[in-house]
């Protein structure tokens, strides 16, 4: 999300906020390095302990590409048709090289009950999937604060950027998945949590692989993509 401000010295400024997965590759690496690395570390700590996170870059516009991009605006906001992809032009085009200004870090904390009803619900056999808007490390902690995850469940992570490496890690815990089902029959075993990012996610739920995926139980990290 962005916002463009006049200042009473005729500067114009634009702040951007949104997600360290779409804001980091709009940061001109250039300027502040020093910053980066530390707010990167910043958020992984942050999410690592279940904090929701948001990164904010800033750049100046001369006048003349205000101008430009006001009247691409008004052209775009203004459209009958395709208005929408017509906007998120005019965005792209303004938000890049941005100076990293910082981090936000906020707690979300879940409704009182949360956590007990969905121990209940695992413990009646019910298949749970949580789907966070958040960093991997953030939706493992709010698994564990929610109770969705336990100390003794054993975490199958997939981070994959194609389709066939996610492939080959659905049937590794696939694998896993049915020993583990065989070894149930004669005694308790660790249950198994499968954690998957927002781009393995895209290729799970294609119909070639969500078959393989139904016997497994579930906690999704989405990272989302916030654009204006």
């Amino acid at each position: 999300m962005s916002v463009i401000l006049g200042y009473s010295d005729n500067s114009v400024k634009l702040f951007v906020k949104g997600a360290d997965t779409s804001m980091l590759k709009l940061i001109d690496k250039s300027l502040n390095t020093d910053i980066l690395q530390a707010t990167k570390a910043h958020l992984h700590s942050y999410s690592s302990v279940g904090l929701r996170t948001l990164v904010i870059g800033i750049r100046d516009l001369d006048a003349s590409e205000f101008e430009q991009w006001h009247s691409a605006f008004e052209v775009a906001s203004t459209a009958l048709m395709g208005r929408a992809a017509l906007l998120r032009k005019v965005a792209i085009n303004i938000e890049r090289n941005l100076c990293i200004l910082g981090a936000t870090a906020i707690e979300d904390k879940l409704q009182q009950g949360v956590p007990e009803s969905i121990e209940s619900l695992r413990t009646a056999g019910i298949k749970v999937w949580v789907l966070t808007g958040d960093k991997q490390e953030t939706a493992i902690s709010i698994g564990y604060s929610s109770k969705l995850l336990t100390s003794n469940m054993i975490q199958i992570i997939i981070n994959t950027n194609n389709r066939e490496s996610c492939r080959r890690r659905l049937q590794d815990a696939l694998v896993m998945s049915r020993q583990h089902n065989s070894e149930g029959s004669s005694g308790s075993v660790s249950t198994l949590a499968l954690i998957v990012d927002g781009t393995s996610l895209v290729y799970i739920l294609d119909n070639e692989l969500e078959e393989e995926v139904s016997d497994i139980e579930f906690v999704m990290c989405l990272e989302c993509i916030l654009c204006l």
